[in-house]
């Protein structure tokens, strides 16, 4: 039972260029010039770090530690449930946290600042997984919509999994394996299909700052 309360309150805690010929552009540096490289930035980023920090063109924004939510009372009982199964999930490890930061970059609607897709690394799960979340303005996609993402070395397909009314999801879960090859690739592009064009459109995601703003997410919540 603890462990599906931890899942939901994991769950309700995730819910991450160029778009038709300059349609979205990345927020463009804010602050006084000159700036600090990613990697001087990063070594000044404690575990204790609370706020958002720019690294390169990417953020890492780290909230407070959130404790994991209490067990319930189950009247005794050790474990199992009404139909008198045992839990499938393990149990957290020991001192488990609930991750608290995550890398976001903004690509903005130049016609339309209000409307932007938002591509944000979080670490998620027991395992701390790295995924990737893609959010899009609700009337430029749809559920079962996909968009790509493609690296130096890969490209990864992505479906469209939920839309609200104010914007559409897209996840990806990425492989231990696979991280270096988001930390070292040189460029990465969104493509998806508007629906407010019907036309195919690349979004150029610069890398600049993408592999110092994971190590130091990786190093504070670990």
């Amino acid at each position: 039972m603890r462990n599906t309360l931890v899942g939901a309150v994991l769950a309700i805690v995730l819910v991450a260029g160029l778009f038709a010929a300059a349609h979205f552009g990345s927020r463009p540096a804010q602050g006084p010039a000159p700036q600090l490289s990613p990697s001087q930035t990063t070594a000044q980023i404690g575990p204790d770090f609370i706020g958002d920090r720019k690294i390169g063109e990417w953020i890492l924004y780290c909230g407070e530690a959130k404790e994991l939510p209490s067990a319930p009372s189950n009247d005794g009982h050790v474990g199992g449930n009404s139909a008198g199964t045992t839990p499938k999930e393990a149990p957290p490890p020991p001192g488990w946290k609930i991750p608290r930061c995550r890398v976001v970059m903004g690509l903005r609607n130049a016609h339309n600042p209000a409307e932007q897709v938002r591509l944000t690394f979080r670490q998620a799960g027991f395992k701390r997984v790295i995924a990737l979340f893609l959010r899009f303005p609700p009337d430029e996609v749809a559920n079962g919509d996909v968009v790509t993402i493609q690296l130096d070395q890969a490209k990864w397909p992505i479906p469209i999994r939920s839309c609200a009314a104010q914007f559409c999801l897209a996840i990806q879960s990425i492989k231990f394996v696979d991280l270096p090859m988001i930390e070292k690739s040189k460029h990465m592009i969104l493509a998806f299909t508007p629906a407010s064009t019907h036309k195919a459109v690349a979004i150029s995601v610069p890398t600049t700052g993408l592999e110092e703003a994971l190590t130091v997410m990786r190093r504070i919540d670990k």
